[in-house]
């Protein structure tokens, strides 16, 4: 019994000496990658890290990134918070339609003008501008009340106007619209906001296939007009939806990941190659006529379930002379490293057919503090540094901006392998306790062994 406590005592030694000595500062040689920084001038400085960090980062919550200065010291160093790109508001828009001989007189659109002025003095007048059209046309002309195109307002709004989303009633069950977009701010002058659009509603192999959103370039002219580019098509126009959006100061990237391996019953896996998260994603067909309709799932690990992410519709099509491709679809901010796709169809896709899975992510941008040496170094990629204390230098950066100055803006050199490979320790911390649980458990149950055989003699 002596040996067992001799050798339990020695166990706990060691692993207490193993976690003081994982307490010791950081090197770095202790991670599996690094990058120098360029140079800079100020004292605080940023940098923006691209995919190819987070491919090799191997925590979720980049907890083992460190920044060096060229003498080996550890330098403070922050990430942003910011994990969005941008914000969306949504509004309904008011419009206004005309028949292809009204659009074409321009005489018979009518514009009432009305100037109210605000409450306080040298207030600003508010103007409300209500386009009517006028009533005309051959009333023997069936196509005489079609609607050709539409005048939308566009309200002023601090965020730009960047997409439409329409709702519509059609004379067949699947037609494609082509369209042209135009905006102005007089009524007069137009200018092409959008060409070679279409908005789409199809009954496709069994599927309902919506298209119904235009994205344009970021605009803030008072009025857009939208023309059909098949007049003959009888549409009648419901809801203009307008989305308006506050772009932020990181945009949003796109990588793709490695090719779906299809398994059995319709059934494709994938994998994320980095810890970044992301927001967006689609499925890119290889060639034209295929749909890919089914369920997204998403886990952590291989030994958790499945959980489900959402209903998906990616397709890419030719209808006549109109090519359709469907837009990406938006996710919740994921980490997820394992995905699965369950198909409603039946039929299977050879590996040619198999899409490009690409998805969006949102880059963040490390802030540190250029303490010591140049250059400084980067280094990350092993699971088992522990996440660091970070300063508040994102309140240090907007002090700076505040005061008119300005935080250098650097880059990222080459990233370079250090040739050493980590996997994940042990967790000493659980496996210690364990051990002094068990060897407590054991060493009472000797003790009363040892009590109850004394107690046994003495009554003999």
């Amino acid at each position: 019994m002596h040996k067992f406590v001799k050798a339990m005592t020695t166990l706990i030694v060691i692993a207490a000496c193993h976690l003081s000595l994982s307490a010791t500062p950081y090197t770095l040689e202790d991670f599996a990658y690094s990058a120098v920084l360029s140079d800079g001038k100020t004292s605080l400085r940023e940098v923006e890290l691209p995919a190819s960090v987070y491919e090799k980062m191997q925590r979720k919550d980049y907890g083992d990134l460190r920044v060096f200065s060229a003498d080996g010291q550890l330098v403070p160093y922050q990430l942003s918070r910011v994990e969005t790109a941008s914000s969306q508001q949504q509004k309904s828009l008011v419009f206004y339609p005309f028949t292809k001989s009204q659009a074409d007189d321009t005489s018979s659109i009518k514009v009432f003008i009305d100037q109210k002025q605000q409450s306080g003095q040298g207030s600003p007048i508010e103007q409300s501008i209500k386009i009517t059209p006028k009533r005309g046309g051959d009333t023997h002309d069936k196509q005489s009340d079609q609607e050709y195109q539409y005048i939308i307002e566009n309200p002023k709004m601090k965020p730009r106007l960047c997409e439409i989303q329409l709702d519509w009633k059609q004379s067949k069950p699947s037609m494609v619209l082509p369209l042209r977009l135009d905006s102005s701010d007089d009524l007069q002058s137009w200018r092409s906001l959008s060409e070679g659009k279409s908005v789409s509603k199809l009954n496709y192999a069994d599927s309902k296939l919506l298209q119904n959103k235009i994205s344009f370039p970021c605009t803030s002219k008072k009025y857009l007009r939208l023309t059909w580019l098949q007049p003959a098509l009888q549409v009648h126009l419901q809801k203009v939806q307008g989305v308006y959006t506050h772009h932020g100061t990181t945009k949003t990237r796109w990588k793709s990941f490695k090719k779906s391996i299809q398994g059995k019953d319709n059934t494709w896996f994938f994998e994320s190659d980095f810890v970044a998260g992301i927001t967006k994603m689609e499925f890119v067909a290889p060639e034209d006529g295929l749909l890919y309709k089914g369920r997204l799932y998403c886990r952590d690990d291989e030994q958790h379930d499945w959980r489900f992410v959402k209903k998906v519709s990616q397709y890419r099509l030719k209808i006549g002379e109109t090519y359709l491709q469907s837009a990406p679809f938006s996710l919740p901010f994921n980490k997820n490293r394992y995905w699965k796709v369950e198909l409603d169809s039946e039929g299977q896709f050879t590996e040619g057919q198999l899409p490009e899975i690409r998805v969006a992510w949102v880059p963040r941008k490390l802030l540190f503090l250029a303490q010591g040496k140049a250059p400084f170094r980067i280094a990350f990629g092993n699971p088992n540094i522990q996440p660091a204390e970070q300063g508040d230098l994102i309140q240090l950066s907007k002090a700076v901006h505040d005061s008119g100055a300005s935080v250098d803006s650097i880059k990222l050199d080459n990233i370079e392998s250090t040739g050493k490979q980590f996997s994940p320790d042990l967790p000493w911390k659980l496996v210690l306790f364990w051990v002094v649980l068990i060897f407590g458990t054991l060493l009472m149950a000797y003790m009363v062994f040892k009590l109850y055989k004394q107690m046994s003699e003495e009554r003999a």
